[in-house]
Formats: structure tokens, C-alpha cells, sequence
């Protein structure tokens, strides 16, 4: 997935938005199983700059999901052409994600 867009402010895998996970897991509500908080919290991700760099704006990661009443989900994988992931109040989740 090279047009995915994170924006949870507490995540290791998040560089610029980008995510540098891989891999990432969604559950069938369609919540970040993947996310890892910071050590540092949520100043930590603001003062990162080096790794931001790092990550180059074309990152293909790979979208499992379980949410399997979502259009874009073909036998487990995201097929959406762009996926933007937001912190919720309990979770961080999918704002592509479309009932079926």
C-alpha cells in the first residue's frame, strides 16, 4: 500500500505519516492491531527528524485486515488504492474502511 497515511501521534511505526511497519493488522472493527507506543510518548514523535528522512514517500506496506465487512477487503488484504488511519477515543483505526 503506498498511499497509506497514518496520523496516531504515539506509534513507533509511524515516520512523516508514513508507516514503516511492513506489515500492519487491522481487526474486524477495523483498529491498528499493529500499533506500538513510544518509549518517549507522544514527544517523542514530534522531535524525530532523522528517520522521517529515512522512509521514502513510495513505502509499500501490507494491509491485512479482518474486517470483513469492509468493501476494499479482498480475502484479507486491503485493496483500496489509499488508506488513512487516525487516533480514535479507544483506538487507532481505518477512516477507509466502507460497509458493505
Amino acid at each position: 500500500m503506498e498511499n497509506l497515511q497514518c496520523f496516531c501521534a504515539n506509534c513507533e511505526h509511524n515516520h512523516a505519516c508514513k508507516c514503516g511497519a511492513g506489515i500492519i493488522n487491522m481487526d474486524k472493527s477495523g483498529a491498528c492491531r499493529t500499533r506500538q507506543r513510544r518509549g518517549t510518548g507522544m514527544l517523542g514523535q514530534k522531535f524525530e527528524a532523522a528517520q522521517d528522512f529515512a522512509l521514502a514517500s513510495d513505502v509499500n506496506t501490507l494491509v491485512q485486515c479482518d474486517c470483513t465487512d469492509c468493501l476494499y477487503n479482498n480475502s484479507r488484504l486491503c485493496n483500496s488504492p489509499a488508506i488513512t488511519v487516525r487516533d480514535g477515543v479507544m483506538k487507532t483505526k481505518c477512516m477507509t474502511k466502507k460497509e458493505v
